[in-house]
């Protein structure tokens, strides 16, 4: 089960996410779903279409868990997606 502990062992496509605050003003309340993750960058799509998300310019991001809510910053993900699942196990 994914949880705020193991958040970053856990794959991310799926899950709801808001960019709370970013350094780029044009990225701050987007929300959506990611639908693609790379090393630097998270895929997310809302009703205004597919955005590119850089990770590193994400300062705190709230994750929608199925067992709550989670608030996590993008350079904490900067990996490859299957990278960051296997060195957290």
């Amino acid at each position: 089960m994914i949880t705020n502990d193991n958040i970053n062992s856990h794959e991310l496509i799926g899950l709801r996410v808001t960019i709370q605050s970013s350094s780029m003003a044009s990225m701050r309340n987007i929300c959506g779903k990611i639908i693609y993750e790379t090393k630097k960058m998270l895929i997310m799509e809302n009703d205004k279409g597919v955005k590119a998300i850089p990770k590193t310019t994400v300062q705190v991001m709230k994750v929608e868990l199925p067992s709550g809510v989670c608030f996590i910053s993008g350079s904490s993900l900067i990996a490859r997606p299957e990278d960051r699942i296997l060195r957290m196990s």
